[in-house]
């Protein structure tokens, strides 16, 4: 019976204990192998060595350092030299980045994002001045295009879908010009200012300084069949038991498209025209059923190759600035799925 105890007491050494679980979160198990219970060794290192071992653990480091290796290297190496072995050319300032990180270590997909942003130069300056480096932090600056990631623009940028907002009207706003505008409007954007006074900077850039010629149609082959005449609206409709033809009078316009898709799936496609081109603005099935992602991905696709884009309106952008730089914009999570991506039933703008 004692000699069963001592040989189950190093497998229970080994486990994490609800402090320890607490703690390390999803690297708990990992740590509790190289730092049996009770992990007092683990818990006596100093925050930015715990998040150390994290990145090491998550193998995102750019020579995968042995488990027997991580140990040793946290506990008796200096910091620079943690550092450059967990960074290479980008250790400067990464251990007193990662004092700043808090006791609780992040998610793997945390310090994935984390390692990438120390990549990007700006973000990397960007990062190294913060005063808290934890996740909610960071995430903003990971959702803005690398011209936007100045303290300028960072510290006004009240969360990540405002974020996401910012980095569309950027998009839009250099699709609008010639393509080497982007390095002067993150200028004008990043020249300093409030919250609204960057993003009202944003909103005026969604109006172009010279007004483009109207885009001609997107051509388009069979399966695809395009809508030209209202009787043909009208049979449409009806076959797909649908409101297509309330949106008669803004294709007569031009300013809407309208396709049947006659494939498998039979599907009816819309496109409006804005400041920045076409955009897919809808497709769906009969009686509005929603379409699988499978296929809107290659519709997608298919659609990028001639210049149809997808994405939110330019009006639909320049309303959320608009949010934004007032103050008044509501709580949002930004969704990081395909399908909500695509902004289908935009159709109106």
């Amino acid at each position: 019976m004692v000699a069963q105890l001592f040989q189950r007491a190093p497998q229970r050494a080994r486990t994490a204990t609800p402090l320890l679980a607490f703690i390390a979160g999803d690297f708990a198990d990992a740590v509790a192998q190289l730092w049996p219970a009770p992990h007092g060794e683990f818990f006596a290192l100093p925050a930015a060595r715990r998040h150390a071992v994290a990145i090491a653990l998550a193998g995102l480091v750019g020579q995968p350092v042995p488990p027997g290796d991580i140990r040793r290297l946290v506990e008796y190496q200096r910091d620079t030299i943690v550092a450059e072995t967990l960074a290479g050319d980008l250790a400067t300032g990464l251990m007193r980045t990662l004092s700043k990180a808090g006791e609780i270590l992040w998610r793997r997909e945390h310090y994935a994002t984390f390692v990438q942003l120390l990549a990007d130069p700006m973000a990397n300056e960007v990062l190294r001045h913060l005063d808290s480096v934890r996740p909610e932090v960071f995430a903003p600056i990971a959702a803005l295009p690398p011209a936007l990631r100045m303290a300028t623009i960072v510290r006004v940028v009240p969360s990540v879908a405002a974020a996401a907002d910012l980095a569309r009207a950027f998009h839009l706003s250099v699709m609008m010009r010639e393509p080497d505008a982007g390095a002067r409007i993150a200028r004008r954007w990043g020249s300093g200012g409030d919250t609204r006074a960057v993003f009202m900077r944003a909103y005026e850039d969604l109006t172009p300084e010279v007004f483009r010629a109207v885009d001609p149609l997107p051509v388009l082959d069979a399966p695809f069949v395009r809508i030209t005449n209202r009787k043909q609206l009208e049979e449409v409709a009806r076959e797909f038991r649908n409101c297509l033809a309330e949106h008669g009078g803004r294709i007569a316009e031009g300013k809407m498209a309208a396709y049947v898709w006659r494939a498998e799936p039979l599907a009816a496609i819309a496109f409006n025209r804005d400041a920045a081109g076409w955009r897919l603005c809808e497709a769906k099935a009969p009686d509005n059923v929603d379409l699988d992602e499978r296929f809107l991905r290659e519709l997608a696709s298919r659609l990028q190759r001639i210049g149809v884009r997808t994405g939110p309106s330019v009006h639909s952008v320049m309303s959320r600035l608009d949010d934004w730089a007032s103050g008044s914009a509501y709580p949002r999570t930004e969704s990081s799925g395909f399908v909500e991506s695509l902004a289908l039933g935009d159709l109106w703008s």
